[in-house]
């Protein structure tokens, strides 16, 4: 829920939390910076932070960021929800389960983060969509393929344990249902190289313009001169996924996990 309203919904929601905090004893500080959440209260060692949720809000990206912001400050977090659909929604993404699309015999259905995937050519990872509309991508673990995949340095992508699975599990990008590219685990999304993927984009520094370039020879298939015209020629860049280690910049379990949050819903005019 962006502008006006949204921010009125957050202001509101903040206001009643914090008084409910203040009515349990807790001290309630309300920083000016925009770099802290609306309010912050305190009792004894116990520290939380207030982040009120408009609708628009309970998305895998502003549910992650500020967990790990709170976290980071030894915080827990509680999340303020004006309605019940807000609530479940939010809900689902800290518990069910936490932070992950779904996650099955230990492997992991990854959240679609913001950001794109830098590639060690320059630029950023791309593929041709074919077709009308925008593409769907899906980035998930998998035990298969056992041999040989694309990994970073730091990576034994060839450790097995026994039963024969990879101890790093390979890591699927999916377009529409079709694989389009497979790392050896999450670490292996630190720039990868560019044959990891179908194609890359970047911008030339001196003409400006995007150069498309094959991920397996680097031959350049497209030059066009802005997002907008890169789209048309049918290229998108791939989404990295919403990884909680390196969003959180920490391993944390389920249960601690569970522990760093509270969800709590205010009916419009309850204080």
């Amino acid at each position: 829920m962006p502008g006006p309203l949204g921010d009125a919904t957050r202001r509101d929601l903040t206001d009643a939390a914090a008084d409910r905090l203040a009515a349990d004893g807790f001290e309630v500080d309300r920083p000016e910076s925009g770099a802290e959440p609306p309010a912050v209260a305190s009792r004894g060692d116990e520290r939380v932070a207030v982040e009120p949720l408009a609708a628009d809000d309970a998305t895998p990206t502003v549910i992650v960021s500020r967990l790990g912001h709170a976290l980071d400050r030894d915080r827990r977090v509680l999340f303020v929800a004006r309605d019940d659909a807000t609530a479940a929604a939010a809900r689902d993404l800290l518990a069910d389960p936490p932070l992950l699309a779904a996650r099955r015999d230990g492997r992991r259905t990854f959240h679609i983060g913001p950001d794109r995937i830098p590639v060690s050519g320059g630029g950023y990872a791309c593929v041709r969509a074919e077709g009308l509309g925008e593409p769907t991508f899906a980035w998930r673990e998998t035990d298969t393929p056992v041999g040989p995949v694309t990994a970073h340095s730091s990576v034994d992508a060839a450790a097995v344990d026994d039963e024969g699975r990879p101890v790093v599990p390979r890591l699927v990008c999916e377009v529409d249902g079709a694989p389009v590219a497979v790392l050896a685990g999450v670490d292996s999304l630190r720039s990868p190289p560019d044959a990891a993927f179908p194609f890359a984009y970047r911008r030339d520094p001196d003409d400006k313009r995007f150069r498309v370039r094959r991920g397996d020879d680097g031959a350049v298939v497209e030059t066009v001169g802005g997002f907008a015209a890169l789209r048309e020629a049918g290229y998108v860049p791939v989404p990295m996924p919403l990884v909680p280690e390196h969003a959180l910049g920490r391993q944390i379990d389920d249960d601690a996990l569970a522990a760093a949050w509270e969800l709590s819903v205010i009916d419009e005019g309850e204080r």
